[in-house]
């Protein structure tokens, strides 16, 4: 049990920083929920923020021997979550780009999507873009892209003609890759608010 005495901070850094691991949990307890605070501000998503300070406290605690050293620990732990932050958006930026360039290539013959690159936060945005198409292009651009249907096949399913059909998948990828490169965009202004933030 850690006596009131080892709530001092510098004490707490010195334990943690020889492997206590009580030591660091209670940096860890004190800390997380204003970091949580402070990411979600920049963020605004709850996973990303989990994320970032899930992060945060594994580099901490993988160079520990280095914590004794820290004057201001609260202020290095949040220069740390604001450098996090910018590598987040800028990894959330450069797969968003590589989505909107996947649909910027992508042969509309091909119904698979087997070969597309998965990543959790834009996979939530793509999936967000679909949802908000037009009805009769969300249900043709999901039945050639989710249930690999053809264009003849859709088109008889739905009594079209094969050119409406291929028309309207024309249409889905060219405002999906259009609002991925606007979101996009969104994140490349983020970071570097950030950057400028004091």
């Amino acid at each position: 049990m850690i006596s009131k005495l080892l709530y001092d901070e510098n004490v707490l850094l010195e334990l943690a920083s020889s492997g206590n691991e009580q030591a660091f949990a209670t940096l860890f307890h004190t800390y997380k929920n204003k970091l949580y605070g402070y990411l979600y501000r920049l963020t605004a998503s709850n996973e990303v923020t989990e994320d970032i300070i899930q992060e945060i406290f594994l580099k901490l605690w993988k160079d520990k021997s280095e914590l004794v050293n820290i004057v201001q620990f609260d202020a290095y732990l949040f220069r740390m979550a604001k450098n996090q932050a910018i590598n987040a958006f800028k990894n959330v930026a450069r797969q968003t780009m590589l989505y909107a360039e996947y649909f910027d290539t992508q042969d509309i013959e091909v119904n698979s999507t087997d070969n597309m690159i998965q990543f959790d936060e834009t996979q939530k945005l793509l999936k967000q873009i679909i949802e908000n198409l037009p009805p009769q292009q969300k249900l043709i651009f999901k039945l050639s892209r989710e249930q690999y249907l053809k264009h003849d096949e859709i088109a008889e399913m739905l009594n079209l003609s094969p050119s409406t059909v291929k028309n309207h998948i024309i249409q889905a990828l060219n405002t999906i890759k259009h609002k991925l490169k606007y979101q996009a965009a969104m994140y490349i202004f983020y970071m570097f608010w950030i950057m400028l933030k004091k």
